[in-house]
C-alpha cells in the first residue's frame, strides 16, 4: 500500500505549467505561456545586469527560469535521455533548485543577512533534495521513496521561504506584499500531498495556479522595487550620485549650509551671505626651501601627508577647510565657539607636527614647522567669477587681517598669533599662556590691532624658555611704548638670551637699537 501511494506521489510530480493543467495540452497555449515566461527571465536578467542590486534581480531570474523549465522542459529532456532521466525527477530537481534561489531572493528583498545556522539549514535541504532526486533517478526501486524525500525537502525549502518572508514584513513593505502569495503558493504544494486520487487533476490545478501567481508576484514585486524612487538604484543615478559626492570634495557642505543650499547645483554667480567668523590661516616654515629639494611628486606627496594630519583636526574642531593655497590653508569656524575652537585646532596641530617630525626624523628627513594667524570678525561669504567658471570664497577686511596675522607669525618665527578681537571672544582667555606682541597697522583701517602670542601646544622645552623669557620681554615692550629704547635694548637682549630663534624679540631689540641711535644722532645735531 505505501509502495502504491508513494508511486502514485511518483506519478503526481507534474512538469507541466498552468496552461497545460487548466486548459490541456493545446500547443499554441503552452507556446505562448512559455514565450511569457522567457521574456521575464530576459527582463530579470537586464535588470540583474543594468541595476545596482544584481544579486537581487539575479535570484528573481534564477527562480524564475528554473520554476518555468520544471514546467516545460521536463518531458523534453526525459524523451531527449530516452526514459533515463523521468521527467518527475527533472522537474522535482529544477524545483529545488528554483526554492534555493528563492529562499535567497528573500533574504537579498529583505536586505537582511540571513544567520549561519539558516543559510546551513537551507543548504543541507536543498543538498538532501538533489541527492534524493540523484538516487532516484540511479535505482528505479528506490525512486518513491527518493521523490518523497525530494518532495519533502521542496517543501522545506518552501516553508523556509515563507517564515523568512514573515519575519522581515513587518517593517518592509516590499517583502509584506510578498508573503500572501507565497502563503498561497506553499499551501499549493502541500496539496500535491493530498492522498486522494479522484481530486488529484483538481488540486495539481490549484497547485499550477498558486505557483504562477506567486512568480507573478516575484516579478511584480520586483518591478515595484524597480519603480521605487531612490538615487542608489540604477547606474545611471549611482554615477550622478558620485560625481555630486566628487563636486562636494571641492565645495565644502559648511559652505552650501551658510548659504541655505541643498546642492552644488542650486549655486548662483552672486549668491552671498554675511557672517560673523573666525577665520584661520597657516602655513608651512621655509616651504620653498623644502620643495626645492623635492621632485614635484615628492613635493605633492609631502603636502598631502601634511594635510593629511592637520586637517581632521580643523573638522574635530567644528571647522571647515575654505580653500588650500599650497601648503596655505584657510579655514573657518563659526561665530559662537569659533575663537576657542580656532586656537584649539592650532594648538593641537602644533603638537601633531612635533609627531609627525618625530617620524621624520626617524628616516632623516628635516623636521617642518608651521605658522597660524587668527581672527575674528565679519565677512562675506558667496559665489564669485563669471558664467563659465565660479567659485566659493571669503571676503572682507577680517580675512586680510588674518592673513596678515600669519604672515606677522612667520617674520617672528612664532607658531601661533591672534588679534585682540578673537582674544576677547573667548570663553577664558586665562586658560592660556600668551604674550602682548604689539598693534599692526591693517591697509584701509585707520587703529592699529593688538596682536598676542599663543604658547599653548609647544614643545615642553621650549615652553619653559618661552615661559623663563617673557618676564624680560613684557618689559621690554613696556619700555618700549614708554620711548625708554635703552631700557627696552636690556630687555629683549636678556629674553633673546633664553630663546635665541625668538623674531618677536629680535625684531624689538633692532627696533629699539635703531630708535635709540636715532635719538642720539638727534641730540647731537641739536647740541
Amino acid at each position: 500500500m505505501t509502495d502504491g501511494f508513494l508511486g502514485a506521489l511518483y506519478e503526481r510530480i507534474s512538469s507541466s505549467g498552468f496552461w497545460a493543467v487548466c486548459a490541456g495540452p493545446d500547443a499554441a497555449g503552452r507556446a505562448a505561456e512559455y514565450a511569457l515566461w522567457i521574456a521575464a527571465v530576459v527582463f530579470m536578467a537586464i535588470l540583474a545586469v543594468y541595476r545596482t542590486r544584481p544579486r537581487l534581480y539575479g535570484l528573481a531570474a534564477g527562480f524564475l527560469a528554473l520554476s518555468s523549465s520544471a514546467w516545460f522542459l521536463a518531458v523534453p529532456l526525459e524523451d531527449l535521455s530516452g526514459g533515463i532521466l523521468p521527467a518527475a525527477s527533472i522537474g522535482l530537481a529544477l524545483r529545488i533548485a528554483a526554492n534555493l534561489s528563492l529562499t535567497g531572493y528573500a533574504l537579498a528583498l529583505g536586505e537582511r543577512p540571513a544567520t549561519k545556522a539558516s543559510r546551513l539549514g537551507m543548504g543541507l535541504l536543498g543538498a538532501l533534495g538533489l541527492a534524493a532526486v540523484t538516487a532516484g533517478v540511479v535505482s528505479a526501486r528506490i525512486r518513491p521513496w527518493t521523490s518523497l524525500v525530494a518532495v519533502l525537502a521542496q517543501l522545506g525549502l518552501a516553508m523556509a521561504t515563507v517564515v523568512l518572508l514573515a519575519g522581515r514584513s513587518k517593517d518592509q513593505a516590499p517583502v509584506r506584499r510578498l508573503l500572501p502569495p507565497a502563503v498561497l503558493w506553499l499551501l499549493g504544494l502541500i496539496a500535491r500531498l493530498v492522498p486522494v486520487n479522484a481530486a488529484a487533476p483538481y488540486l495539481m490545478a490549484a497547485s499550477a495556479a498558486s505557483e504562477t501567481l506567486f512568480a507573478l508576484s516575484v516579478i511584480l514585486s520586483s518591478m515595484m522595487e524597480l519603480a521605487k524612487h531612490s538615487h542608489e538604484e540604477t547606474v545611471l543615478d549611482e554615477r550622478a550620485l558620485k560625481l555630486s559626492q566628487s563636486v562636494k570634495r571641492f565645495i565644502p557642505a559648511e559652505f552650501l549650509a551658510y548659504l541655505q543650499k541643498q546642492d552644488v547645483t542650486d549655486l548662483n554667480l552672486g549668491d552671498h551671505v554675511k557672517k560673523e567668523m573666525t577665520i584661520f590661516f597657516s602655513d608651512i616654515r621655509a616651504f620653498t626651501e623644502l620643495a626645492e629639494s623635492l621632485t614635484p611628486e615628492e613635493s605633492f606627496a609631502f603636502v598631502n601627508s601634511y594635510l593629511s594630519r592637520v586637517v581632521p583636526v580643523i573638522t574635530a574642531h567644528r571647522g571647515f577647510v575654505d580653500k588650500y593655497m599650497g601648503d596655505a590653508i584657510m579655514a573657518l569656524f563659526s561665530e559662537d565657539t569659533g575663537a576657542d575652537d580656532a586656537i584649539e585646532s592650532a594648538v593641537e596641530m602644533q603638537r601633531k607636527m612635533q609627531e609627525y617630525n618625530g617620524h621624520r626624523a626617524k628616516v632623516g628627513y628635516r623636521s617642518v614647522s608651521m605658522g597660524v594667524g587668527i581672527h575674528t570678525g565679519p565677512l562675506m561669504m558667496g559665489v564669485v567669477g563669471v558664467g563659465d567658471r565660479m567659485e566659493g570664497t571669503v571676503i572682507s577686511d577680517s580675512v586680510n587681517l588674518a592673513s596678515r596675522l600669519q604672515s606677522i607669525a612667520k617674520a617672528f618665527n612664532i607658531p601661533l598669533v591672534i588679534s585682540e578681537r578673537t582674544f576677547m571672544s573667548l570663553s577664558d582667555p586665562g586658560k592660556y599662556k600668551y604674550r602682548f606682541i604689539g598693534k599692526v597697522r591693517v591697509k584701509g583701517k585707520d587703529a592699529p590691532v593688538s596682536v598676542f602670542e599663543i604658547f599653548d601646544g609647544l614643545a615642553d622645552e621650549l615652553f619653559e624658555r618661552k615661559m623663563r623669557s617673557n618676564t624680560f620681554f613684557e618689559q621690554g615692550m613696556m619700555a618700549y611704548y614708554q620711548k625708554d629704547f635703552s631700557s627696552g635694548i636690556f630687555y629683549f637682549q636678556r629674553a633673546l638670551e633664553h630663546v635665541p630663534e625668538d623674531g618677536a624679540s629680535r625684531f624689538y631689540l633692532e627696533t629699539c637699537i635703531r630708535k635709540a641711535m636715532a635719538g642720539k644722532k638727534a641730540e647731537a645735531a641739536g647740541a
